[in-house]
């Protein structure tokens, strides 16, 4: 029966249910990617054909983990671009070759354009280099990841053959796109049922065109039930609490807060130092007496909104000789982790370092609407929720160019308490990790 003993109740609800459509708000470590695998073993044992069950996830490395746990080579566990690059070069008995984009003479903003009006099924204005880039792309017989999709949306159009899958799982539903979720409904047919699974908090892709509207727009299209997963199983009670009421303050559509399955309580705390040089020779100390405490250096995590600030703690844990990578595939080379926010979205680690934590910085300068501004709330609510243990903000007086900056708003909004210069050692060299 699988691992039914320790499912909660919320998500026995959706392993063993006869709903067709359903979407699940899953919250930040809920046990979602458990919940559709123990689904989709559910449904196999009462006698689905699994060749017949379509997964999609966002990276390839959820595809990786969700395919090492379901323990089937006949189900079908892919990312969107994946899948219809399979399915094209199955349709067409030809081999698809693929852009580098670093190649192209186009600036990374004018490739951003293209896809956002690719992905807007040209909806958007033609941006104004669209004409050139394509036919650099024509003339050499290259595809783009967006060409993938848009392909492979007009062979099922064209063909007008139904797709041959009985079940589908949709996960990070969040960050579908308009021209992915057009293709999700050439794919249901009629005795398709599908499982869309996401969280319009962790929401952090806009500026690549994805919508988070499009989980009410499922809903509504397709009357599915509304299942919630609300125990949080990575991070202690603090941080829920602090990154609770962080999220409060966006303007969402279901307010949903997440309970903690962990009661201890480490205390989170805001340091706030002079200078990034400061702030980094600091970190560094705190970092070490991290290093005593957790046994791996690569369950600690230095994260920020933009590489460049992370330029000094670089520097100094390179002088002291501490190993550190800023990699995307995570636990094979050992040592501190450093990446942007959007990198770390659904990895988790035992101590997170948020860093500039400054207005301008995060939230950054761009943002002048509240759309924007509830956008760069998100990213600090996935930031924060990465956390299982010990979390840490870090914000400076002065920035490089010696101007005064004032700390991120966010800081406030989720009740961290601030430490001055003077006592910030005292906490990191007593190790006051238990709240004395």
């Amino acid at each position: 029966m699988g691992d039914d003993m320790n499912l909660n109740e919320e998500q026995k609800k959706v392993v063993y249910t006869n709903e067709r459509f359903l979407f699940l708000l899953a919250s930040a470590g809920s046990g979602k990617t458990r919940v559709i695998v123990e689904r989709i073993k559910h449904l196999i044992e009462q006698g689905i054909n699994p060749n017949r069950i379509l997964a999609i996830t966002f990276t390839r490395k959820a595809a990786f983990e969700m395919k090492e746990r379901a323990n089937n080579k006949e189900i079908h566990i892919h990312t969107f671009h994946q899948f219809c690059y399979l399915n094209l070069i199955e349709s067409s008995n030809q081999e698809i070759k693929m852009i580098e984009e670093e190649r192209l003479p186009f600036s990374k903003n004018d490739i951003l354009s293209i896809s956002k009006y690719k992905n807007s099924m040209y909806k958007l204005p033609k941006p104004r280099v669209y004409d050139r880039y394509q036919s650099i792309l024509k003339t050499n017989n290259l595809k783009d990841f967006d060409d993938l999709l848009l392909d492979y949306y007009h062979l099922i159009k064209k063909k007008n053959e139904h797709s041959y899958f009985d079940y589908i799982f949709i996960d990070e539903f969040q960050d579908t796109n308009n021209l992915q979720y057009e293709v999700l409904r050439k794919l249901i047919h009629s005795s398709t049922s599908v499982l869309a699974v996401g969280d319009p908090d962790q929401s952090i892709y806009q500026f690549r065109g994805a919508n988070s509207k499009i989980i009410y727009r499922f809903i509504k299209e397709y009357h599915a039930k509304l299942f919630t997963l609300s125990i949080n199983y990575r991070s202690n009670q603090t941080i829920i609490t602090h990154a609770n009421r962080l999220i409060k303050r966006n303007n969402r559509k279901y307010q949903k807060s997440i309970i903690s399955n962990n009661q201890s309580q480490f205390p989170a705390y805001h340091f706030k130092y002079e200078s990034e040089i400061e702030e980094a020779l600091s970190l560094v100390e705190l970092i070490k007496n991290l290093k005593i405490k957790i046994k791996k250096d690569d369950e600690i995590a230095v994260l920020y909104r933009n590489t460049t600030r992370a330029y000094e703690i670089k520097k100094v844990l390179t002088e002291y000789n501490i190993p550190f990578s800023s990699h995307e595939h995570i636990s094979n080379h050992l040592g501190i982790q450093l990446m942007t926010i959007h990198k770390a979205k659904g990895l988790e680690f035992d101590a997170v370092i948020i860093i500039g934590l400054e207005q301008g910085m995060l939230p950054s300068m761009q943002q002048n609407s509240q759309l924007e501004l509830d956008e760069e709330r998100r990213l600090m609510f996935v930031a924060m929720t990465r956390a299982r243990k010990y979390l840490y903000f870090s914000s400076v007086y002065y920035n490089g160019q010696n101007h005064t900056i004032a700390s991120s708003q966010f800081i406030r909004e989720s009740g961290v308490k601030t430490i001055k210069n003077k006592h910030i050692n005292d906490i990191i060299s007593l190790g006051d990790f238990n709240g004395y």
